[in-house]
């Protein structure tokens, strides 16, 4: 280490021989992004969930019943693996997790169908899983309406009516349903664009409750003070940017190799994109800075760490709507940087929003960057004054 260097460079020069000497923290800030990244895009890989197991219970054996049956095994979504006896048997078959989903024709189903008469082909589906469920729903409804007006427009035709005519009694109102964002119901593109963010705050923020309360646990701010001329900004700068670099070469790796790699497109401005992860990686280091400056037990810092970012993802709004949780929780959602990230993120990646629309969660997000900021100077500062004051006592002044 040159003695020529300035304070700032002197103290960055440690920080970074201190990462490469401490395996823990080499490996949680560089080495478990990279597996963690990887594994979670490959159970995501697939994309779209296809051929799920379903069962056929049909009591009418009829020409329609058949085209039914054909028309459900012609989706992408379903495949037909079972064609049980009875109501019964499908709902073991549920239990037993065989099928997910059963498809119940009546009897006398085309011969009601086609003479005007009500009839209830019961769809049975796994609503415990939510996207599972509602996909079988939308599929199930799409193939019935289908297949009912079929019938209903053969009958009508059959009676002299025009195609035209005969289409505007079985359908008098046509559905126009547009789809804007990720419209083949992507797990890849819904999930693991917001996971892989919330994945990297957790390892910042665990990372980064140790920066600074390990210069108190082992007893070495006397020698990052004497590194850094007890210099305030070159020592928590000094300490800062080695951990800023590579958690932002993680955030890189994010849309430069992992969203490539994995068929992930950006729908808006890759730039947007990016200046957003590294304002993102800045607002949660900064905030582990702050908890490290203050509690200078590592654990009980790692513990207060681990309590804000572990909700993050089930309160951000992604799973279930901010807006709809408890006054409360909606609230404490609001107290994590996760939660106005990635609104500004879904924004941009997602729905190519211009940036005016992402204008209040850069300023919330803001807020957490400049207050930890703010915090995390406060507190070294009074930890500087006080070991000066300690040296002069026992007469170590410099």
């Amino acid at each position: 280490m040159s003695e020529n260097s300035s304070p700032l460079v002197r103290v960055m020069q440690r920080e970074f021989r201190r990462i490469t000497e401490r395996k823990t923290l080499y490996l949680l800030s560089i080495g478990l992004p990279i597996v963690l990244f990887v594994l979670l895009a490959l159970i995501y890989n697939n994309g779209i969930v296809h051929d799920l197991p379903v069962a056929i219970c049909d009591d009418d054996h009829s020409e329609l019943s058949r085209l039914l049956i054909r028309s459900v095994e012609s989706t992408s979504s379903m495949s037909v693996v079972m064609y049980a006896q009875s109501m019964a048997e499908i709902r073991e078959g549920m239990l037993a997790g065989t099928i997910q989903a059963g498809f119940y024709i009546p009897p006398h189903f085309e011969a009601d169908v086609k003479g005007g008469r009500f009839s209830t082909v019961v769809v049975v589906k796994n609503t415990f899983n939510l996207i599972i469920g509602n996909m079988i729903l939308k599929d199930a409804a799409t193939i019935l309406k289908t297949v009912s007006g079929g019938a209903m427009l053969k009958k009508l035709r059959s009676k002299g009516m025009s195609e035209e005519q005969a289409m505007n009694v079985v359908n008098p109102i046509r559905l126009d349903t547009q789809v804007l964002y990720n419209p083949n119901y992507s797990y890849l593109n819904y999930l693991i664009p917001p996971m892989l963010p919330v994945v990297l705050q957790m390892i910042i923020m665990v990372a980064g409750v140790l920066v600074m309360s390990s210069e108190f646990t082992h007893s070495t701010f006397n020698e990052l003070l004497d590194v850094g001329g007890d210099n305030l900004l070159a020592v928590f700068f000094g300490k800062a940017l080695p951990h800023l670099a590579i958690h932002s070469a993680s955030a890189l790796g994010i849309v430069g190799i992992m969203f490539p790699l994995f068929g992930i497109g950006i729908n808006g401005s890759i730039l947007a994109v990016i200046l957003l992860l590294l304002y993102f990686v800045g607002a949660s280091l900064f905030l582990a800075l702050a908890i490290s400056s203050l509690m200078h037990d590592q654990q009980k810092a790692t513990e207060v760490a681990i309590f804000l970012v572990t909700p993050a993802f089930l309160f951000s709004g992604l799973t279930f709507p901010a807006w709809a949780m408890p006054a409360a929780d909606a609230w404490y959602a609001q107290t994590m940087p996760f939660t106005p990230f990635l609104t500004a993120f879904m924004k941009v990646y997602q729905m190519n929003a211009p940036l005016k629309y992402i204008v209040p969660e850069v300023l919330h997000l803001s807020a957490f960057l400049f207050v930890s900021l703010g915090v995390g100077l406060a507190a070294i500062h009074f930890q500087i004054v006080r070991h000066r004051a300690g040296r002069k006592n026992t007469g170590g002044e410099r």
